[in-house]
């Protein structure tokens, strides 16, 4: 259990596990997709809180641990032990792998069409890249950062995925992708503010 301090000045409990095996638990992913997992409300006031924890989420072929958004910093620097095979950082991530996975993607892919995205955007900082759906033979990825207050569509063929898939381990062979598409945490936020 831990402690969520409201606005109002209540304080209520949560039941918050530090990991959770997805076996046990399959509704997890849907709550995760749908954007409602970790939803607590303030029993005083109404107030919906969505706390971002360290958890742990795992099952047969899923090690993934998300991190809270406030320690990405730490995470970049090094500074956080990795307890798990993979991390994300934040909801928004969170969410994104398990839609990934949910159409059985493979995330490098995802990744390198997420570079080639960012590198459209003349490399603005605080790009911040996440693949959300498939439409019909459509990726489609929320870039967000580009405007103020507005969130830019992109729609990638899925030809492109399945090009790219059919000369990835060629791409791997070049020090930077492969270092880029490295573990633990794979993902075009980890140098969105490095690209030139």
């Amino acid at each position: 259990m831990k402690k969520i301090y409201c606005y109002c000045g209540n304080v209520f409990e949560a039941d918050i596990q530090d990991e959770i095996n997805l076996l046990d638990n399959p509704k997890i992913v849907d709550q995760i997709i749908n954007n409602n997992f970790m939803e607590f409300k303030c029993p005083a006031c109404d107030k919906v809180f969505k706390p971002e924890y360290k958890i742990r989420f795992y099952n047969d072929n899923i090690d993934l641990m998300m991190i809270p958004e406030i320690e990405r910093d730490s995470l970049l620097a090094g500074s956080i032990s990795i307890e798990s095979k993979q991390v994300v950082v934040g909801f928004q991530e969170l969410r994104e792998k398990f839609i990934i996975l949910k159409y059985h993607y493979d995330d490098r892919i995802i990744e390198l069409i997420k570079l080639y995205l960012l590198e459209k955007t003349n490399s603005k900082p605080d790009i911040k890249i996440l693949f959300t759906k498939k439409e019909n033979e459509l990726l489609v990825f929320n870039i967000y950062g580009l405007k103020e207050g507005e969130t830019g569509i992109s729609k990638i063929p899925e030809s492109i995925y399945n090009s790219i898939s059919s000369n990835l381990e060629e791409r791997l062979k070049e020090p930077d992708i492969e270092e880029f598409l490295s573990l633990p945490y794979r993902s075009i936020n980890k140098i969105s503010t490095e690209v030139h």
